[in-house]
């Protein structure tokens, strides 16, 4: 561990003892405390000490309490770490009526339909679920399940609000309810000015905050992503979703470590968050870690057998584990779910190709292909799966149609010029290779086959 000068490290403990008034209740520890203590060379016994006084705002992982050491937090430090137990989740805030920003806010953050319906059911709304609302929720991506548990839905009004208030909260809910749509039809740079404005009416709106960070984060603005789910998490803390957006963010940042920390965190603020076991789950089976992977994905579709990542995720710990049959069923789940996904289908598709139903996996390709024609990818394994029944005229269409999409793709190519040849046409199956080499020459076989057709050529 580096040392630090003896009397800057007494002024950094005197600066967190006088902090909070004499005779009041010092607050626990936060992450960024704790990682502050460490940089200030209090990560030793003494440390230790006030975490045992102060304890933690937050569940620390051994992702987390790792770095920690790595950064030279000492084992005292670390074991007192592990023995505080950070404060349940205050009750009252996840047990209130939702409002209409946070039902729209939910939605358009892409939280499934099933979950916002079950919060609902659990918590109520406190206002009327007008005709007018109700299509603002059908356009931002509500289905007919939410908008039954709507109109079915407990009203809870708020007592006393007065009516400039109630106009000031219509404003809001109309700049959010078009950042929602604008969300839906990923017109993003709009989104975001409607959420901007409504913020400029309600800076203290956590759930704007949250819907403005999944906005930026859908425009590739991972930082100020960050930063607005940090003021989310600032105005309220116990937000499992903004923990889940923080960790997205954070992830794409390439700090897998801070992820994984804040999808645990999620988790324990809300242990039926299933999208916060999903992302956990993928980061698992990133690292290999397959049996802890299949648990979280089975506790997901436990909590909403209507989410498709939950299906998918476990089909390809399926596939992992060589089990194509269980893997197909999760994949037809996952399809049947969300019949709209062109991924869903893919990966069927891959799946029974690898069983062996060919026609079946043709069927799963040419399906994607009329959800998107322009999902390169089908093309090429439409075109295998026709080329190993010997439609080379089939295969050769699709292999063109995925060498116009991407022109720099070699396998498009390649596979063309071996559809080309099949069919006696040497000329076109040479340029094809020429072209794969060109953009691969690392590749062998586009090498061994460039030559070979050039070598007949010039002979």
């Amino acid at each position: 561990m580096r040392h630090r000068p003896l009397g800057l490290i007494l002024l950094a403990i005197l600066a967190l003892v006088l902090a909070v008034p004499a005779g009041a209740q010092q607050k626990p520890f936060t992450k960024e405390q704790i990682q502050g203590l460490v940089r200030d060379g209090i990560g030793d016994a003494m440390g230790a000490r006030l975490v045992s006084q102060r304890g933690l705002d937050f569940a620390p992982t051994e992702d987390f309490l790792q770095s920690l050491k790595s950064a030279g937090a000492s084992e005292a430090f670390l074991q007192a770490l592990r023995a505080a137990k950070p404060p349940a989740p205050e009750a009252n805030a996840a047990t209130q009526p939702l409002t209409q920003v946070q039902v729209l806010s939910l939605v358009a953050g892409e939280v499934p339909n099933h979950r916002v319906a079950m919060l609902v059911q659990d918590r109520g709304i406190d206002f009327d679920p007008t005709s007018v609302f109700i299509g603002e929720v059908r356009l931002a991506g509500g289905d007919d399940e939410l908008i039954a548990a709507l109109k079915n839905a407990k009203v809870i009004r708020p007592e006393g609000v007065d009516p400039t208030v109630q106009a000031h909260q219509s404003e809001v809910r109309q700049h959010t309810a078009r950042g929602a749509q604008l969300l839906k039809t990923k017109q993003y740079p709009q989104a975001e000015a409607e959420y901007r404005a409504a913020l400029a009416l309600d800076p203290q709106n956590s759930d704007l905050h949250n819907s403005l960070a999944f906005t930026l984060g859908r425009e590739g603005n991972w930082d100020g992503q960050i930063t607005e789910e940090r003021e989310a998490l600032r105005l309220n803390p116990n937000s499992d979703i903004a923990h889940v957006g923080l960790g997205v963010a954070l992830l794409q940042k390439g700090d897998e470590n801070s992820a994984i920390s804040e999808y645990h965190e999620a988790i324990r603020l809300n242990p039926n968050n299933d999208q916060a076991h999903i992302n956990l789950g993928n980061r698992f089976a990133h690292r290999g870690d397959w049996d802890a992977a299949d648990v979280e994905y089975r506790e997901a579709i436990r909590l909403n057998p209507n989410n498709d990542q939950a299906h998918n995720g476990s089909a390809g710990v399926l596939m992992h584990n060589k089990d194509l049959d269980g893997a197909i069923a999760q994949y037809r789940e996952a399809v049947r779910v969300n019949p709209n996904s062109e991924q869903n289908h893919l990966n069927l598709g891959v799946a029974l190709s690898q069983k062996g139903d060919q026609d079946g996996a043709i069927a799963e390709y040419r399906e994607v292909i009329r959800l998107n024609p322009s999902n390169e990818q089908a093309h090429i394994n439409l075109g295998n799966r026709l080329s190993s029944k010997n439609d080379w005229e089939g295969a050769t269409a699709e292999y063109a149609a995925a060498a116009r999409l991407n022109s720099g793709n070699p396998v498009a190519h390649y596979s063309l010029g071996l559809a080309y040849e099949h069919q006696g046409n040497r000329q076109a199956a040479l340029q094809e290779y020429r072209t794969a080499y060109q953009l691969n020459p690392q590749n062998a076989s586009y090498q061994k086959a460039y030559e070979r057709l050039n070598g007949q050529a010039s002979q």
